[in-house]
């Protein structure tokens, strides 16, 4: 299981969209009322998440800053130009769909009657019962497949903004320093190269292993605790065996 750990707002952000896009998606196909709400609740939180920044120019700063990367790999030897060239291509298209796409992904879902009116009772707890909200009761009672199609709809409405995010979001972590470390004792250090301005940490553990990271890092600094809460009852613990594991530091040169 890999736990990663952002290294500035901004692929902060792009890592909370990317958990959100992704889970909305999964009980879409759900044949129930039940997975039908799960999905608005999803839509929701993507709206929120997606807030009042600029998010598609942030997008295209980032993306066009990638594809100059890969520019300059061009002059390096060993480099398989064609797989290049193809990353670029899909980079630069992205960033002309983006400039195309009229105003911010969603807008329009942001004014939507039924939804804003979901917005504003699940905001309160039980808030968004039936009895509170029976336009939105009568319009989970529908058959499932036109159910179906407004949740495509609905969804499809990021479908750009998700694809520009997890090219973004993979790129990132396939330019990585992996390194096999063992936290001695639970707990490990390191010193960052500030010269390489890495964005993002991937921490890869066995998935049976029970030990999850507290992390902290910056610019110059990598210290992890490996904990474990064997009774979750308890209080979690600091791991006091040393603990093998997998350390990906992952970034472009600018």
């Amino acid at each position: 299981m890999h736990f990663e750990h952002p290294l500035n707002e901004r692929i902060r952000k792009f890592l909370r969209l990317e958990f959100v896009l992704t889970q909305a998606r999964h009980p879409l196909h759900g044949r129930t009322a039940w997975d039908a709400r799960a999905t608005l609740g999803h839509l929701l939180e993507i709206l929120d998440t997606l807030g009042r920044s600029d998010i598609k120019s942030e997008l295209i700063a980032e993306l066009d800053r990638q594809s100059q990367h890969l520019e300059r790999l061009r002059q390096r030897d060993g480099v398989d130009q064609s797989q290049l060239s193809e990353v670029i291509t899909r980079l630069r298209q992205l960033v002309d769909r983006l400039h195309a796409l009229p105003g911010q992904p969603g807008y329009a879902l942001r004014h939507h009657e039924l939804l804003t009116t979901f917005r504003q009772r699940a905001a309160i707890p039980g808030g968004a019962a039936p009895f509170d909200l029976p336009a939105l009761h009568c319009w989970l009672n529908q058959p499932h497949e036109k159910r179906q199609l407004q949740l495509e709809h609905w969804l499809g409405e990021f479908d750009l903004l998700a694809e520009c995010v997890e090219t973004h979001n993979r790129l990132i972590r396939e330019t990585a320093r992996r390194s096999q470390e063992v936290a001695h004792q639970g707990c490990f250090e390191q010193t960052l190269d500030p010269e390489r301005p890495y964005q993002m940490l991937r921490i890869s553990l066995p998935s049976d292993s029970g030990l999850f990271p507290e992390i902290s890092a910056g610019r110059h600094r990598l210290t992890l605790r490996f904990m474990h809460q064997p009774d979750l009852s308890q209080r979690v613990v600091l791991y006091r065996e040393n603990v093998p594991f997998r350390l990906a530091c992952c970034g472009m040169m600018s």
